[in-house]
């Protein structure tokens, strides 16, 4: 690596990912419900205290990655690019958080305690290493987030699935993490954070759709993931070609084909025994 972060700054990141994760374990919040109103029907959701928790450690994670990006030595404080930075490091930490949750509390609790931490710093460097586009260890680390991104998204979308929600409310948070996902690619791959919104937006809107109508649907959770990934990757691939002026009939169809074999195995999976 040609940078790498200073060791005190990830060294607290560490001890707070850590303290978070376990106080998401230990610590009891109560229940709270949200309620609303949307278009004449009531709309309500309970957030449990560990995923309140569980939220305020993506916080914290994306606010940790805030501080080493900027303290990179190439950095550019004036482009306004470190949202970008926060998304992989918050998304993998709520997944590998709801991970753990499904642990019961015991050695492999630890383990796995140890591991996503260690895994978070990983994610973390690997963020900080493609600040610069011209570092030996960019490909890798971009190989590795964009793998990290699609893993990620698959399990998040199947949590949002398996939670049960209302349409309306699983609908839009598919839109929101696979619109943010999206727009993380897009600028990992060397598009400019405008032209990404426009189409990070379209790729969380049509997924969101697409989970709005699972809604109405008897399928598994990692089924329903497999479906929206599948139609996730096609979408952003085919926009991410279109941004770097490269999209043509050949890889259209290359895309399209490979969504198609990721939804049958999705909806074979989704077929019951």
């Amino acid at each position: 690596l040609r940078y790498f972060p200073d060791r005190d700054r990830l060294s607290v990141v560490t001890a707070v990912i850590l303290l978070a994760y376990a106080l998401a374990r230990f610590v009891d919040l109560p229940t709270r419900e949200l309620t609303a109103t949307l278009l004449g029907s009531s709309l309500g959701l309970q957030l449990n205290g560990q995923v309140i928790l569980l939220l305020m450690v993506a916080a914290l994670i994306s606010t940790g990655s805030d501080t080493l990006i900027r303290s990179h030595a190439r950095f550019d404080p004036a482009s306004g690019r470190t949202v970008v930075h926060w998304i992989l490091p918050g998304c993998t930490a709520l997944a590998l958080g709801l991970l753990l949750n499904l642990a019961p509390l015991g050695p492999v609790w630890w383990l796995g305690l140890g591991l996503s931490a260690l895994f978070l710093v990983v994610v973390l460097v690997a963020e900080y290493t493609v600040v610069e586009s011209d570092d030996r260890a960019f490909r890798v680390a971009a190989f590795g987030l964009t793998a990290l991104s699609y893993i990620v998204a698959l399990a998040l979308f199947g949590w949002i699935r398996y939670t049960g929600a209302r349409a309306a409310l699983s609908g839009t948070g598919t839109a929101v993490l696979a619109g943010v996902v999206a727009l993380r690619l897009f600028v990992l791959n060397g598009a400019t954070l405008r032209r990404s919104f426009v189409f990070s937006a379209s790729v969380g809107l049509v997924t969101g759709e697409a989970m709005w109508a699972l809604n109405y649907w008897r399928i598994t959770p990692m089924a329903a993931g497999l479906l929206l990934l599948a139609l996730f990757y096609s979408l952003h691939g085919v926009a991410n070609q279109h941004l770097l002026g490269q999209l043509s009939r050949r890889m259209a169809i290359e895309y399209a084909v490979v969504g198609f074999i990721g939804g049958v195995i999705a909806l074979t999976l989704a077929m019951p025994r």
